[in-house]
């Protein structure tokens, strides 16, 4: 640190409280230019990544970025982590979509698991989200009762009162509490 009128010099830390008033002021106005030429380049990098981020999408498409951030993430253990467990729960959430997991959608554009395991799973999730117990599928199919067992099923999840408390319980103070 260089000190302005002072005897410190680099390698002699002293506190601002050791600094006169004029040591202070000085101190702070080279640190003050210092930051303004740190915060400029700054913004001259910014607008140099914007504007290469505008080239990466025109070269590469609208998922160019994305794909650039995800290989960059998976160079690291962090990010390899992070990246495998978001796939974890987006498979997770795609099951209870009703996607069919482990199957490859684009080339057939259809499920192909047995109609009864598609509407056992529709009905669960029908059942789960509270919706009326209706179904396509004609009355006394395996397909029909098949739906009715799965919709009975997420009934009985509700059912069993999977519930966290109100957000607002949380936030009320018991009486005579400070």
């Amino acid at each position: 640190m260089s000190v302005v009128g002072g005897a410190a010099g680099p390698g002699h830390n002293r506190s601002a409280e050791q600094l006169s008033d004029d040591q202070l002021q000085g101190l702070t106005r080279q640190h003050a230019a210092k930051r303004a030429k740190l915060l400029e380049a700054e913004k001259k990098t910014k607008a140099d990544r914007m504007n290469f981020d505008k080239i990466i999408k025109s070269d590469l498409g609208a998922t160019g970025l994305a794909n650039i951030k995800l290989l960059l993430d998976l160079e690291t253990p962090e990010g390899e982590a992070r990246i495998k467990a978001d796939m974890e729960r987006q498979a997770m959430v795609a099951r209870w979509a009703g996607l069919a997991i482990g199957t490859q959608g684009a080339l057939f554009d259809q499920d192909r698991r047995p109609v009864e395991d598609r509407a056992f799973d529709d009905g669960k999730r029908d059942g789960m989200s509270g919706k009326t117990l209706a179904t396509s599928h004609a009355s006394g199919t395996e397909a029909y009762n098949k739906y009715v067992e799965g919709w009975h099923a997420g009934q009985a999840i509700n059912a069993a009162g999977i519930r966290q408390k109100p957000p607002e319980a949380e936030l009320l103070r018991k009486e005579g509490a400070e």
